[in-house]
């Protein structure tokens, strides 16, 4: 079955046109596969995390990949300007940060 399969038993169908790499990382290869892999979600999710900081104002640690935002924290990086703007996120040599209070 394809997303599009149930669009002819519905009254009405509704599309939104959105940025791939903020909505879209297929999980279906393998871990250790050079696409469509675990791995590759994760990081796509960090680099999303880190875009959003970068545009609230803050920025990464040294050797900091990126950042994973809970989205009850922040749904699509709305309202991360008062807890991230003007700070340093993580701590030099993490790879990865789970934003909160404690990783600013």
């Amino acid at each position: 079955m394809f997303i599009f399969d149930p669009f002819h038993s519905a009254k009405d169908v509704t599309l939104f046109e959105v940025a791939r790499e903020d909505h879209f990382a297929p999980v279906k290869n393998a871990p250790g596969s050079a696409a469509d892999s675990p791995e590759a979600a994760r990081a796509a999710l960090l680099q999303q995390g880190a875009r959003w900081v970068a545009a609230a104002g803050g920025s990464l640690a040294e050797g900091v990949a990126g950042v994973e935002v809970p989205p009850l924290l922040s749904y699509a990086g709305e309202g991360l300007q008062d807890l991230v703007g003007g700070k340093v996120v993580g701590r030099a040599g993490e790879e990865a940060v789970l934003l909160d209070e404690k990783s600013l």
